[in-house]
């Protein structure tokens, strides 16, 4: 389950991650999202905060049925989440066009301010 939460802070896209992660969920309530704030402010930010539950990704949204493509975007952030999460955070995360951090749950202060201070830097695109 993919959904959004009320923001952390104003201009960044929050949303919660838990169980096994849709095609769904993310193309039919998430990338709207996406798109809405992209149109709005030219800047795209997007705080994942996940529990020890997340499983994973559907496998057809990593085989080529019903993939998903990510947006284009500035920063993203991904709080807390199982023991993998980091690790496959920190992995992928050279391979993405926009910065990316990952933060454990007791840390979610710094993750706050870290992507809040992506929204003041001027645009890498």
């Amino acid at each position: 389950m993919l959904c959004q939460i009320a923001d952390i802070t104003n201009g960044v896209i929050s949303l919660f991650a838990s169980g096994r992660l849709s095609t769904k969920d993310y193309c039919q309530q998430i990338a709207p999202i996406i798109e809405e704030y992209q149109t709005q402010s030219g800047k795209t930010c997007i705080y994942i905060e996940a529990d020890v539950l997340l499983e994973g990704w559907e496998s057809q949204s990593l085989s080529g049925v019903g993939e998903i493509q990510l947006p284009s975007f500035d920063a993203l952030v991904l709080v807390g989440g199982p023991d993998w999460f980091g690790n496959a955070v920190r992995l992928m995360g050279p391979f993405m066009q926009g910065e990316v951090a990952w933060y454990a749950l007791e840390d979610k202060p710094q993750a706050i301010e870290w992507i809040t201070a992506k929204l003041s830097c001027p645009l890498t695109r």
